[in-house]
């Protein structure tokens, strides 16, 4: 006899709502969640800093049309709405800022070049995104930054379809008190059992068996939000294997690179307005990567460095100490050394490396985007993924996942009798 009708599967976006939309189509569930947390790649923590630092998500995309930016009016969290875009910000460049030409050039450079991705995918192409950018230009190294920030792959590694049906509507806007904050207060109502990984999924019996650190559940139908890569990895055993089909796509959508570096300051050391951002490509290194900042986040005396795709996950793996340095040296160059001796405190992500979620967000790789469908498709019609890789447009986002946990919840409110 099942305990509950269904289990869910990691307390990130995507199983919060889950968990909740199946209370309110009246079925019974037990959420459970590998690490001593909920939020799962959306984290706020303040003991770092003293205020509200997003370790993962962070904005509010697409916050014009985001679903949860009406649950963050309703629940009274404040965002920011003068997000720039990327291309807009000032440009640093190892000798100096970018001058009016200079940052005019590489602006349109850069919409150029992503206008002719998009323009692939468009036409219904499903190849690299390598392929419509010209890697000679001077600001190459700002466009491959853009892709390695937007996708967390570098344009050799994305498929221009999959990257095309991504919906952006250019309205950005990072949330005052944490994005991880947002999601924890509208679902603090969802009941949660913390530190219990799952091992091992059985779908042989008439019973779904779930089977996790804290003891086995039994029930009708469960709905797993774990990556891409962790699925793929296999820490998860399933009983019969997964679909072949669905192996495959796990394999076609992996979860790619992102982190943060994060600098607090005694006081202002930067001079610019709150929530600003700067853009770093040392034109005197051709080696160096280009790096993007968020300076004085909401008037905290912080920057915070944005590191995507294979460099993140290399400057991971060679440690906190050179995720820091690296960061460290192109606030250095833009800023002046001396601004170092108000720094009070630094701190890295390490979403690469961290066993519950080995990655930041998924990327469909050329010629696959056709294989995001399948990872909505239930397998036996009792196990269901969910999840931002599971999302058709809205993928790599908070609201993405969101939307899919509901929409798990929602079909499987359908098929159980």
């Amino acid at each position: 006899m099942s305990d509950v009708d269904v289990v869910v599967i990691g307390a990130g976006a995507a199983g919060l709502s889950a968990a909740s939309r199946l209370g309110e189509l009246g079925l019974s569930f037990r959420l459970v969640e590998a690490k001593g947390r909920i939020g799962g790649r959306t984290w706020t923590e303040s003991s770092t800093f003293g205020v509200p630092f997003d370790r993962g998500g962070h904005w509010l995309h697409s916050a014009d049309v985001n679903p949860l930016r009406f649950e963050a009016d309703r629940l009274g969290f404040a965002y920011h709405q003068g997000y720039s875009p990327p291309s807009s910000r000032p440009l640093h460049l190892g000798r100096g800022w970018a001058d009016a030409a200079g940052r005019q050039d590489s602006v349109e450079w850069v919409d150029a070049t992503f206008e002719a991705v998009h323009a692939l995918g468009r036409a219904g192409k499903d190849v690299a995104a390598i392929e419509a950018i010209d890697t000679v230009n001077r600001w190459y190294r700002l466009i491959r930054h853009w892709h390695e920030a937007i996708s967390a792959f570098g344009p050799e590694e994305i498929s221009t379809l999959d990257l095309f049906r991504y919906r952006d509507t250019d309205h950005n806007w990072p949330v005052v008190k944490g994005y991880g904050a947002l999601v924890a207060a509208l679902f603090a109502h969802v009941p949660v059992t913390l530190d219990a990984p799952v091992s091992a999924i059985d779908l042989t019996g008439p019973d779904v068996r779930v089977e996790t650190a804290k003891g086995t559940i039994h029930a009708r139908a469960v709905i797993v939000t774990c990556s891409t890569n962790v699925l793929a990895g296999g820490s998860i055993r399933f009983t019969p294997d997964l679909p072949p089909a669905l192996g495959e796509a796990l394999r076609a959508i992996p979860t790619g690179g992102a982190n943060k570096v994060a600098f607090q300051f005694s006081r202002d050391v930067f001079g610019m307005e709150p929530t600003s951002y700067a853009t770093f490509m040392d034109e005197r290194d051709p080696a160096r990567h280009a790096l993007s900042y968020q300076i004085r986040p909401f008037g905290d005396d912080i920057a915070i460095a944005y590191l995507g795709g294979r460099f993140a996950e290399e400057t991971e793996a060679a440690g906190e100490g050179a995720m820091i340095e690296t960061a460290r040296a192109g606030l250095v160059d833009m800023f002046g050394s001396a601004i170092m001796d108000h720094c009070i405190t630094t701190t890295a992500t390490g979403w690469c490396g961290d066993p519950h979620t080995l990655g930041a967000y998924s990327c469909a790789k050329p010629g696959e985007a056709h294989r995001r469908a399948v990872l909505g498709e239930p397998v036996h019609d009792r196990l269901f993924l969910a999840g931002e890789a599971v999302s058709p447009d809205w993928f790599s986002t908070v609201h993405g996942a969101y939307l899919t946990g509901m929409d798990a919840a929602q079909k499987i409110a359908t098929m159980l009798p």
